[in-house]
């Protein structure tokens, strides 16, 4: 008689005299199921409840065993149900066959019922530990996680106090990742999650005025654009030093490598992996977030939908991902705080052992209080959790409506003149604008250098805007418009290019 606690086996074979053999041998100990051929043994086997073994003949029309295995294995509901092939077939490459298809063992025709109870209770047992085993290993696994996910957002929350603006970009591309992952249930997402978190912190490197004018969408200077390309490098190898980190490294180091061509990567987002889909997914997210600079969201995403770099889906995924957020957290200067913002931190009062704690919704007299105690002499950034308020277009504001133009200071000083500018000398630059276009044309990054030369030599002149406009083209490899930006400065001062 069954009970529920019996483990059931489903066997597969087209000749019910085989089936009757096998399930007189083991229906007094296990549940039986049967198939008569491949197609119904995978319709059961993905079924529930699954078979916890399948007996599976080997010699069977339309579809035999050795591609019922195959399937089965590759399929994740199926792939971990053990299964042994049951066939008259002892020939040592067909064994070979089954066992590199991930098949447990193998029972020879005719059976044995000794052998078949003793096979069939050995992979029972085997499948049971490994069950137990797997279960331990994810508690610890989980634990592991969370442990390191802490310790690397204290490491990213000291980025909010050495560049505010970096900071609150990383607050962004952690907040659409978490939603990416969200949205396409990604196994492993507590890595992707990490890494769009801490992909800006190559960034501590650099000078936190110039990081705020580029978030800003003001001009910043050719040496911070050299230097903030590489910051991607930079944070994927001091990461990939951590234990553990080493697939967050190493989707941080090239969150800016080209992507792989449609088709070149599955279709389905669950079979790209993790070091795949984290890059195209954070790839995503910072161009996403860089193109809020001058643009609309909408706008942004409309242009990324018809851009081949970009995967469809991904776009699609962040779509719906930005119609359902709501908060996002920041660190924000004592002025840029408003009512509606929830404070991410407790905060100390200076001068007394007063608090405002965590979780406290900001209104007007808090955020009054909050101004009359951190004046300009007690500048500090504020942990908070802001609203997204997406306009009646549906569009996300920008970093430039969420920063203040410039950092607040906490001296203030009286300004300095302005240097007089040095009279421009054609003979020193006209040489460098030779150089600079024949090397525009060769379409040579080493033109780079040039550019530099060239700022250095027309520095506090007239076209002093110019020259660095040219720098910052030629920085990102768009040859075209510094090759025409060459010509301009060439005309402007009067110099032959030839």
């Amino acid at each position: 008689m069954n009970t529920p606690n019996k483990k059931m086996i489903l066997l597969v074979d087209d000749t019910p005299d085989n089936i009757d053999v096998l399930s007189g041998i083991l229906n007094d100990t296990y549940k039986i199921k049967v198939a008569l051929n491949g197609k119904r043994a995978l319709t059961i086997a993905g079924s529930q409840p699954q078979p916890d073994l399948i007996l599976l003949d080997v010699m069977m029309p339309d579809m035999d065993g050795f591609e019922v295995c195959r399937r089965l294995k590759s399929e994740p509901k199926t792939s971990d149900i053990p299964v042994i092939f049951v066939t008259a077939k002892t020939e040592i490459g067909d064994e070979k066959t089954g066992f590199e298809l991930g098949a447990a063992d193998y029972i020879t025709k005719p059976v044995k019922p000794e052998i078949v109870r003793a096979r069939v209770a050995t992979q029972m047992r085997l499948f049971e530990a490994l069950r137990r085993a797997e279960h331990l290993s994810g508690e610890n696994r989980e634990m592991l996680n969370k442990t390191l996910v802490g310790s690397m957002r204290v490491v990213s929350d000291l980025l909010s106090w050495a560049s505010p603006a970096a900071y609150l970009r990383a607050a962004r591309l952690r907040a659409f990742m978490e939603g990416m992952v969200s949205e396409l249930a990604i196994k492993g997402g507590w890595q992707l999650n990490l890494a769009a978190t801490l992909s800006q912190i190559g960034l501590v490197a650099l000078p936190a005025l110039e990081m705020h004018r580029y978030a800003t969408g003001q001009g910043v200077s050719l040496q911070f654009i050299n230097l903030f390309k590489r910051h991607a490098e930079i944070g994927g190898r001091a990461l990939e030093q951590v234990p553990r980190m080493q697939a967050v490294a190493r989707i941080i180091e090239h969150q800016h490598t080209p992507l792989p061509a449609t088709g070149a990567y599955p279709e389905a987002t669950d079979k790209r992996g993790v070091y795949l889909l984290g890059r195209q997914i954070l790839r995503l997210l910072v161009d996403f977030d860089h193109g809020l600079l001058g643009a609309k969201s909408k706008t942004v995403l409309k242009r990324m939908e018809k851009d081949p770099q970009y995967d469809t889906q991904l776009v699609e995924a962040l779509q719906r991902v930005i119609n359902k957020m709501a908060w996002i957290p920041c660190a924000l200067p004592t002025h840029k705080l408003m009512p509606g913002m929830v404070l991410d931190e407790p905060v100390t009062f200076p001068n007394s052992r007063e608090k405002m704690a965590k979780e406290t919704v900001l209104a007007q007299d808090t955020v009054g209080l909050l101004v009359e105690m951190f004046d300009e002499s007690r500048y500090r950034l504020f942990r908070v959790r802001v609203p997204f308020k997406v306009d009646k277009d549906g569009n996300l504001p920008s970093m430039k409506e969420m920063l203040p133009p410039t950092p607040a200071t906490t001296t203030q000083c009286e300004p300095t003149p302005a240097a007089p500018k040095r009279q421009f000398d054609p003979t020193v630059v006209e040489p460098l604008l030779q150089k600079l276009h024949a090397l525009l044309l060769e379409d040579d990054p080493a033109a780079k250098e040039v550019a530099s030369e060239l700022q250095q030599a027309v520095a506090a002149t007239d076209i002093e805007a110019l020259a660095q406009r040219i720098g910052e083209m030629v920085s990102v490899y768009e040859f075209p418009e510094a090759l025409g930006l060459a010509i301009e400065l060439a005309e402007t001062t009067k110099c032959s290019l030839t």
